[in-house]
Order: C-alpha cells, then sequence, then structure tokens
C-alpha cells in the first residue's frame, strides 16, 4: 500500500489498475469487489508469494513487474513453468477446484500483486461471464502446460532455445527481428530445461554462425526464415471450410 494513502485512494488505485485485467475488464461491479476486498502485496526480487503444496486459498492479480511459476528437482534443479505478468491471474485453479499449489511462484524483480482470498470468490463464481472467463483461462493454460511438456521433453535444446526466442519476437527492426530476454541467462536455461553452460554454447554457435546478434538484454535475429526451420514447428493446419 502507498504510504498515507486512504482507503479510498487505494480502492480507486486498485479499481484502475484491474481494468486491463481480462478477467474482470468490463464487469464494474466484480472489479468494485475485488478492488475493495483484496490486499496489495509488494514483493522484492526472489520474494515467494506461496510455495507447492500450500493450500490454494487464494488468486492473485499482478499489478507490476511479473512472476514465475516454478517446479525444482530433487538435486535443486529450477524449472520455470509459467511467466505471469500484469494483468494476468496467478493461482487461478482455486477458484475451481481449490486443493495443493501444483508449483511454487517467486517475484522476478520487484512486483505488485493483489491478493484475494478464497472468502471473496462467491460473487465472482455467482457471475457467468466470469465464470466463462475463468474457464476458458484454465483450458488456455491447459493448452501452454502441454506445448511446454511437449517442448522440453521431445525436442533438443536447438529446437527449444529457438521456440522460445520466436515466441518472445518484441519488435521487427530494419535489420531483423528482436526478442527480449529475462534478466539473466540462468532464468532462460530454466525456462528451456537447460544448463546454463550447454545454452550459452548453443548461443555462441549462432553468434558465430551469424544467425543471431547479442545486444544487451535482446537478441537481434539476422535469420527469422533459418531460426524457424530450427525450431521445428509444425504446418500450420488448413482452416476448416
Amino acid at each position: 500500500m502507498h504510504s498515507n494513502e486512504s482507503t479510498e485512494d487505494r480502492c480507486s488505485r486498485h479499481y484502475t489498475l484491474l481494468q486491463r485485467c481480462p478477467l474482470l475488464h468490463g464487469l464494474p461491479d466484480l472489479l468494485r469487489h475485488v478492488a475493495t476486498h483484496a490486499s496489495e502485496r509488494r514483493l522484492r526480487d526472489k520474494d515467494v508469494l506461496f510455495l507447492k503444496h500450500d493450500p490454494e486459498d487464494f488468486i492473485g492479480l499482478v499489478l507490476g513487474g511479473h512472476l514465475y511459476t516454478v517446479l525444482y528437482g530433487p538435486d535443486g534443479r529450477e524449472l520455470i513453468v509459467n511467466d505471469i505478468r500484469p494483468g494476468e491471474v496467478i493461482g487461478e485453479t482455486a477458484l475451481i477446484q481449490p486443493n495443493r499449489r501444483e508449483t511454487s511462484a517467486y517475484a522476478s524483480g520487484a512486483a505488485s500483486v493483489l491478493i484475494l482470498h478464497r472468502r471473496h470468490f462467491a460473487p465472482l463464481i455467482a457471475d457467468t461471464e466470469f465464470l466463462n472467463r475463468a474457464l476458458a483461462l484454465l483450458c488456455s493454460r491447459l493448452r501452454e502446460a502441454s506445448g511446454f511438456v511437449e517442448r522440453v521433453c521431445l525436442h533438443r535444446l536447438e529446437s527449444r532455445l529457438a521456440r522460445h526466442l520466436l515466441a518472445s519476437l518484441a519488435s521487427e527492426q530494419p535489420e531483423g527481428a528482436c526478442a527480449t530476454l529475462p534478466t539473466n541467462q540462468s532464468i532462460l536455461a530454466a525456462m528451456l530445461n537447460a544448463s546454463r553452460p550447454k545454452l550459452n554454447a548453443q548461443l555462441q554457435i549462432w553468434k558465430r554462425e551469424g544467425l543471431i546478434s547479442c545486444r544487451n538484454d535482446r537478441i537481434l535475429i539476422n535469420d527469422l526464415g533459418r531460426l524457424r526451420r530450427k525450431a521445428e514447428l509444425p504446418a500450420a493446419p488448413l482452416s476448416p471450410r
């Protein structure tokens, strides 16, 4: 919460920020409900929002920064499952069938999250439009999870990295396409289920081949068609007549 901020000002600020959340956009009554009853939590880099096996007793609506959902192996190796950004919801399964968390979640850099506890869910679930949106979100996350499993289990690192860069394209520059990278290479390695040395080696190979150029936290893709071939993407299905 901002210092010296009144309850009315806080609710008004939350209401404005929540309007960019697809789950709540265009639903003023629910926007007011969440803005009134949710509490803001400010996280520093690496602060934990929840741990695997915690009870699913709240959802989080990201106001600023972003968070990762992660799994850890027996040896402590980290696998980043998802990247949750402003306007998105984290821990949404608590809305439909609360159980125990399947992943842990922590902040990447400073982040701000609105926490809405289960005791305030009833008006949301009673709203048909909201419920349809929540179910659509769960279906989308299921498709993303299926694609993630396919990438990390069935494709070589070269293909996984190419697919990630294509999905991360930020802008088209006169000299090529530009992809935004995470804040450090360890995070990218955890996203791709790869060791940092192997990831770095693959990036260096592509740099020597002229496929990419590195610029701070961005990668310039010099040959987009070649990168697409390395991604081994399936052909787009024909549209139904």
